[in-house]
């Protein structure tokens, strides 16, 4: 497994959903919330080309986004019915995963991604 490194944007993004997740739903869903990300990370760090993963050459060559929702389904005893968060990720030369950002769905790749 390939480590995952996580940039200070990327950083204040996660706690950014976490803090909006506790205030709209509650300590427990913004928990769940933070395991579903924890679990999605992981994952890229096992396989950065997972089914989920898509290229997005046409805003930042060499930039992946990752929707929380392909991890999702792999930890059923902390379900979060509707995440809504992508990372936006590239993979260094050494095969580490570098997370640029996390991002809502409904925000804009290209704003965040300069």
């Amino acid at each position: 497994m390939k480590r995952v490194r996580i940039t200070g944007p990327a950083r204040r993004d996660i706690a950014n959903a976490l803090r909006r997740s506790r205030e709209d739903f509650g300590g427990r869903a913004s928990e769940r919330y933070r395991r579903l990300l924890d679990r999605a990370l992981q994952d890229l760090a096992t396989d950065p080309r997972r089914p989920g993963v898509r290229a997005i050459d046409d805003i930042r060559p060499g930039y992946f986004i990752y929707h929380l929702k392909s991890s999702a389904k792999a930890q059923p005893e902390a379900t979060v019915r509707r995440p809504r968060h992508l990372i936006a990720f590239r993979v260094d030369d050494s095969g580490d995963v570098i997370v640029a950002r996390v991002f809502h769905e409904r925000q804009m790749p290209a704003r965040y991604l300069d």
